[in-house]
C-alpha cells in the first residue's frame, strides 16, 4: 500500500501528521513517512493530550515512543485550562485544531495531514443527511481545506479503513483502540452502526463516499457562480463593513442569492457556519421590502440606495480574526475593541470635526479601536489619535471568507 501527495499542489518542504494512536493516523503517519522519504519532504508528528481521559498522556507517550522506531520527530500537545460540561467533543475539536495551528505556524509547517478515510466519509454524509443538509453539509470532507493559518490535507478519503488495519498487521504494528468509538452517545457511533444495516439496501461506504463527490462537483460550480455575483454586486470596504448593490437581491437564483448573503455575513462577522435557510428566506424578504435587518451578527441596512452590512454593536467584543493588527509599538497593557457609541462620544467630545464623518453610526460604532484605562486612545480608520498617545496601531480589514476578500 502507498499513498500519493503528489497530487496536493505546494506541499510544504516539513509536512506534520496529526496522529492519535488510532489505526488510522498511526497507518497515515507511516505511509507518509514512505513518501516523504521518496520524495525529498521532512515529516512531523503531532498528538494532543486533552486532559479529559486519565490515559491520554500515557498513549501520547506511547504515540512518540512508537513513531521513534520510524525516525518520525514526534510533539505532544496539552489542551490546559478548565474543560466544559456540555459540547465536549465539539471543544476538543476546536482545541485540538488551534494547538495544531499555533505549534504548525511557529515551526513554519503550512499542510497537515489528518486520517479521515472513506468509512469516516460515509459517516458524515449519513449524519448530515439526518440534519437535513444541503449541498454544502453533503459535499461532506474536502480532500483539502484552509483552516486558519494552516492547511488540512486528507489524503485517505478514498482509503477504507479495513486497507489501512491490514497495511498495519502486516508491519506487525499495533495500535490504539479508543474507548470513544464504542460510545453510542455519539451521533458518529450511531451512524457507524446505522450503516450495517444500510448496507442491506446497497447504501455501504462506498455509495455514501460516492455521494460526497457527487456534492463537491456541484458545490464548485455554485461557488463559481457565487463568487460571480459578489464580485459584481459586493464591495468591500476597509473600514470593516461591505457595500451591497440592491440590484443583486434581484438575483432570480435564490440559492446563489441566499449563499452570496451568507458569505457576507461570515465576511463581516467572521461566524464559521452558514444560518438556517429559513433565517436567510427571512433576510431576503425584508432587504427586497427596503427593511433593515439582523442577522449572523451582522446590521443590514438601506444607504443610498445600497446595503451596507456591519457588525452589530450588542458588545464591545472584535473577532481577532477580522484585522491584522499592525504597530511598531508592544501592545501589552492596551486594549482592542470595537468603538462603540461611547468611544464615540469620546472622540467627538475630544475632536468636533469628527462629527462630519460620512460613515454611518452603525459603521463608526462597528470600527477597530485601541483603549488604554482612559478611554480611547487610536482609531486608525479616522485618523485619529489622542493628543498623549504615544503609540501607533493600524487595523487592516481581512475578511475571513475568500470569495470577497
Amino acid at each position: 500500500m502507498r499513498l500519493n501527495l503528489s497530487t496536493f499542489s505546494d506541499l510544504g518542504q516539513t509536512i506534520c501528521v496529526a496522529v492519535s494512536g488510532g489505526a488510522d493516523s498511526l497507518a497515515l503517519a507511516l505511509l507518509a513517512k514512505d513518501w516523504a522519504d521518496n520524495y525529498g519532504h521532512r515529516l512531523v508528528a503531532v498528538s494532543v493530550d486533552h486532559g479529559l481521559r486519565p490515559e491520554a498522556a500515557g498513549e501520547c507517550a506511547w504515540v512518540a515512543k512508537t513513531l521513534q522506531k520510524y525516525a518520525i520527530p514526534h510533539h505532544t500537545l496539552v489542551w490546559e485550562g478548565e474543560k466544559p460540561t456540555n459540547g465536549v467533543q465539539a471543544a476538543a475539536r476546536a482545541a485540538r485544531y488551534r494547538l495544531i495551528e499555533t505549534w504548525c505556524v511557529e515551526q513554519g509547517i503550512k499542510d497537515v495531514l489528518l486520517a479521515h478515510h472513506r468509512d469516516d466519509q460515509a459517516e458524515t454524509v449519513l449524519m448530515r443527511l439526518a440534519r437535513g443538509s444541503g449541498v454544502d453539509g453533503l459535499a461532506a470532507m474536502q480532500p483539502d481545506v484552509l483552516k486558519g493559518r494552516i492547511r488540512l490535507v486528507r489524503p485517505l478519503l478514498d482509503t477504507p479503513k479495513a486497507d489501512l488495519i491490514k497495511f498495519l498487521q502486516e508491519k506487525g504494528q499495533d495500535w490504539i483502540e479508543d474507548p470513544s468509538n464504542e460510545n453510542t452517545a455519539f451521533d458518529r457511533v450511531k451512524a457507524r452502526q446505522a450503516m450495517t444495516v444500510l448496507q442491506e439496501l446497497g447504501l455501504d461506504a462506498y455509495r455514501l463516499a460516492q455521494t460526497a463527490e457527487t456534492m463537491q462537483r456541484v458545490k464548485k460550480t455554485l461557488d463559481r457562480l457565487e463568487r460571480d455575483w459578489l464580485n459584481h454586486f459586493v464591495t468591500v470596504c476597509p473600514e470593516g463593513y461591505v457595500r451591497l448593490d440592491t440590484q443583486g437581491l434581484q438575483e432570480e437564483d435564490e440559492e446563489i442569492l441566499w449563499r452570496g448573503l451568507s458569505r457576507i455575513g461570515q465576511g463581516v462577522s467572521a461566524q464559521v457556519y452558514r444560518p438556517r435557510l429559513d433565517r436567510l428566506k427571512r433576510l431576503t424578504t425584508s432587504l427586497r421590502r427596503g427593511e433593515d435587518a439582523t442577522l449572523m451578527g451582522c446590521r443590514w441596512f438601506h444607504h443610498k440606495g445600497d446595503v451596507l452590512v456591519c457588525r452589530e454593536v450588542r458588545t464591545t467584543d472584535l473577532a481577532a480574526t477580522l484585522y491584522h493588527v499592525e504597530s511598531p509599538d508592544n501592545l501589552a497593557g492596551f486594549t482592542v475593541r470595537m468603538l462603540g457609541e461611547d468611544g464615540w462620544r469620546q472622540v467627538v467630545g475630544d475632536c468636533a470635526a469628527m462629527r462630519q464623518n460620512p460613515l454611518p453610526r452603525p459603521i463608526l460604532y462597528a470600527l477597530p479601536s485601541l483603549w488604554d484605562k482612559q478611554g480611547v486612545l487610536v482609531v486608525s480608520h479616522l485618523r485619529y489619535k489622542r493628543a498623549d498617545a504615544t503609540i501607533g496601531v493600524d487595523f487592516r480589514f481581512i475578511p475571513n471568507i475568500a470569495p470577497i476578500s
